[in-house]
């Protein structure tokens, strides 16, 4: 458990404790004890999601316009549950001035098209060792014209692709 954690849950119970002795030892309405014990499970429902970005959690963030790829978990759509299928991309992004800190966890809508890329991309760096590059929006379409098949067909949420070498000045 990280030392944030650690001190989000001290700072909850310690607010906790203080709501309770309020609630306890004092003569206050029974409108304002009502209110205080509302706005302490609110508290608890969003430190939750606090807790959850900082465990480690996949974001349901945009990708980034272009992100180095690592692995990637797909469930699949299941009709007879009625579960949508979900995929979780684990990327760095990529900047001008180079790779961020540290990767990140995304949630991502299941479509065929994204599971396509994703099986492609994990083929290729197992077959061939290369390192996978990607970038937001499915495979670029020269024209900048979606035809309405395309359309009606789903498009990719990213792409896919070979790392390139990097480019090396001539001595």
């Amino acid at each position: 458990m990280s030392q944030g954690l650690v001190l989000l849950s001290l700072l909850y119970f310690l607010l906790a404790m203080l709501v309770l002795t309020l609630l306890i030892r004092t003569q206050l309405s029974a409108r304002l004890k009502s209110l205080l014990i509302v706005a302490v499970v609110g508290a608890a429902i969003l430190s939750q999601q606090g807790w959850k970005r900082m465990a480690g959690w996949p974001t349901r963030a945009e990708l980034p316009d272009r992100f180095l790829y690592h692995a990637a978990s797909v469930r699949e759509p299941n009709v007879a549950t009625g579960d949508a299928g979900l995929i979780h991309l684990w990327a760095t992004e990529l900047t001008p001035d180079g790779p961020a800190a540290e990767p990140r966890g995304y949630e991502l809508p299941y479509s065929p098209e994204d599971h396509k890329q994703i099986q492609d991309a994990r083929e290729r760096a197992r077959q061939q060792g290369l390192p996978q590059i990607g970038r937001k929006g499915g495979p670029r379409n020269k024209s900048n014209v979606v035809s309405d098949v395309k359309r009606s067909a789903g498009s990719a949420n990213f792409s896919l692709a070979d790392l390139p070498d990097p480019a090396l000045p001539e001595k």
